[in-house]
């Protein structure tokens, strides 16, 4: 039996492991940076959490048999249940994200209608200074 303080030292994998830890860690930081520049910060970081504790859970499940070590009924029952709670309010979060950027674009496709068809009425006619600013005005507010 090999023992712990053996003097063999480190496997020849352990620095690629360490390596890659590290790696993967900051992979994910510039992934949710993306995703907080392009997309509303509660989502990204709602999404990056959820998205954590799932791949954790499902790792743990496959290493340590986590399953296996649920002994009462509270733990085989609550243990599944707060994943599908943690997952029903990312969901939640997806539902309303996804109809505030569908309100957001049709408000922007109405008011790039307006203004489109207030510069068409400006170029058919022929306004004087007072009506050009005007109507310039209006169209710098609907954008």
């Amino acid at each position: 039996i090999l023992k712990a303080s053996s003097s063999h030292g480190l496997p020849w994998y352990s620095w690629l492991m360490a390596f890659l830890a590290v790696a993967t860690a900051f992979a994910g930081l510039l992934f949710l940076t993306a995703c907080m520049k392009r997309y509303d910060a509660t989502y990204s970081s709602a999404m990056f959490v959820g998205s954590f504790v799932v791949s954790a859970s499902i790792m743990s499940a496959i290493h340590y048999d986590t399953f296996l070590h649920l002994y009462t009924i509270w733990n085989i029952l609550l243990y599944p249940t707060g994943l599908i709670v943690l997952m029903t309010g990312v969901w939640i979060l997806v539902v309303v994200v996804v109809d505030k950027e569908r309100h957001n674009n049709n408000t922007a496709s109405h008011h790039h209608e307006q203004y489109s068809s207030l510069q068409q009425s400006a170029n058919m006619q022929l306004l004087d200074p007072n009506e050009y600013q005007h109507a310039a005005e209006e169209a710098r507010s609907l954008t």
